[in-house]
């Protein structure tokens, strides 16, 4: 394994550590080789849950624990130069499975954390499902995609590197991270779907989940 890997993978246990408590059930449903069945769909939160809803540090720690797992894959994946037979499908899945954490939180930290991800580009599933979750979040999340569209937000390039601003032949061509004019143009198009109620319900959301899972 090349040295980038190595120092990503021990970047993200480090993160686990300094995240949440010791714990090994949790430490087992988060390590990289764990695949848990795709989780049923929550419904679309409300400001009412935003406002009451318990365990508000939790949900930011494991927002912060399930977007490190899904850069550290992608980044790790992109820059494979000779991937085995199966392994996008493999990836894909796994993000898909991490990113559909996020339908079950409902507090402002977490919608941050959400929103920040749009900075990359997280595979055609992903993109799929990462725009699903958006419109069930609806209104509530609208705010913080706005603050990503009104702002600067090169996080991706400043924590990765200027080489994941460069196309992937392993991610279908794109770059994981997007340039800004990309990144302005992906959350346009969300905030206008949310204006609209442009909706996705919990059979689509379920349909993106088990597609990568066949």
């Amino acid at each position: 394994m090349r040295p980038f890997a190595i120092a990503l993978r021990l970047s993200v246990v480090m993160s686990i550590v300094a995240l949440i408590p010791a714990s090994a059930v949790l430490a087992r449903s988060w390590s990289y080789h764990y695949h848990p069945e795709p989780i049923e769909p929550t419904a679309v939160a409300t400001s009412a849950v935003i406002a009451a809803g318990p365990a508000t540090t939790e949900q930011f720690a494991e927002a912060k624990l399930v977007k490190l797992a899904i850069v550290t894959d992608l980044a790790i994946y992109a820059q494979d130069q000779n991937p085995r037979p199966g392994a996008y499908d493999d990836h894909m899945a796994y993000v898909v499975s991490r990113l559909s954490r996020f339908d079950s939180m409902s507090s402002p930290d977490a919608f941050k954390v959400f929103a920040s991800l749009s900075d990359y580009y997280l595979g055609a599933p992903g993109e799929k499902l990462y725009s699903c979750l958006a419109l069930r979040k609806g209104k509530p999340l609208q705010p913080y995609l706005e603050e990503y569209f009104h702002g600067a937000n090169a996080e991706c390039q400043n924590d990765l590197g200027q080489s994941f601003t460069k196309p992937s032949a392993a991610l279908d061509g794109y770059a994981i991270c997007r340039s800004p004019s990309q990144q302005r143009e992906r959350l346009r198009g969300l905030i206008a779907d949310i204006d609209i109620g442009a909706s996705c319900g919990d059979s689509d959301f379920t349909n993106l989940i088990r597609s990568v899972h066949k």
